[in-house]
């Protein structure tokens, strides 16, 4: 165990209530102490209009864009109650990383388009010319507009689509409280960077951010992590929760 790289490091998980588990074992095969703290709750938006109209044209879709796997897992679910059978599909599917693309392969959707940097952001550029294109943007009620604003710059028509909704979870503050220190805290996304805070009280915020640095799996993360104070130990260069782990390795070999 001492051998391993992180070996002697107390991390607090700060995820979704469904990725905290995983997070949490790959810590620990590579020789951490993993504190599960889930921030973010996924439940079934409070509206399906919007996605019920994207997949009810599924056939004419020029583009589906998926920007997270719980995205690919609420356009499948939805299609079921609506009886629309999404394969064989006729239009192109992007997805923002591996794991969303995985997912879409596993729903029977052939993936076209993976940016080069897993952001957001970035998928506008790697559609190509969307010129009076249909484009379904299934995502977070809370998602960041600026992907939908892109595509429509660009001449897209897109139909964004609340698929699912993040709300805060109800982590338990106490294990905070008690551990004896904590060394580093992953952040899996800006918004679990937000309800963290708005979770703790002043005390266990001040402690967290003087004793811990934040590890955060890609640049939007570490900019909300630092708004709030952290100070940033680690970015993944692959924004995944593999990528996330193997930053925080990298950094202790060469710490």
């Amino acid at each position: 165990m001492d051998d391993l790289p992180l070996h002697g490091r107390t991390f607090l998980v700060v995820t979704s209530e469904d990725l905290v588990e995983r997070v949490a074992t790959a810590v620990r095969e590579k020789g951490g102490e993993a504190i599960p703290f889930p921030t973010i709750r996924l439940i079934p938006p409070k509206d399906f209009a919007d996605l019920d109209r994207g997949l009810r044209v599924w056939r004419t879709l020029d583009w589906v864009v998926f920007t997270s796997a719980h995205g690919v897992e609420a356009v499948v679910e939805r299609s079921k109650a609506l009886g629309v059978e999404l394969t064989p599909f006729s239009g192109n599917v992007a997805a923002v990383g591996p794991a969303t693309k995985a997912a879409a392969e596993a729903a029977g959707l052939s993936v076209l388009s993976v940016p080069d940097e897993f952001l957001t952001d970035a998928l506008a550029e790697t559609l190509g010319d969307v010129r009076g294109r249909t484009i379904l943007l299934p995502r977070s009620r809370i998602a960041r507009k600026g992907l939908a604003a892109a595509l429509r710059e660009r001449g897209g028509k897109v139909i964004e689509a609340d698929a699912y909704d993040a709300i805060p979870a109800a982590p338990q503050v106490d294990l905070i409280r008690k551990a004896s220190r904590i060394d580093i805290v992953l952040l899996t996304s800006a918004s679990a960077v937000t309800y963290l805070v708005g979770l703790l009280s002043p005390d266990v915020r001040a402690r967290l951010l003087e004793e811990a640095e934040a590890a955060c799996i890609g640049p939007i993360t570490a900019e909300a992590a630092h708004s709030v104070g952290f100070r940033i130990g680690a970015v993944a260069r692959e924004h995944t929760v593999d990528g996330l782990i193997d930053s925080v390795a990298e950094v202790r070999a060469h710490g």
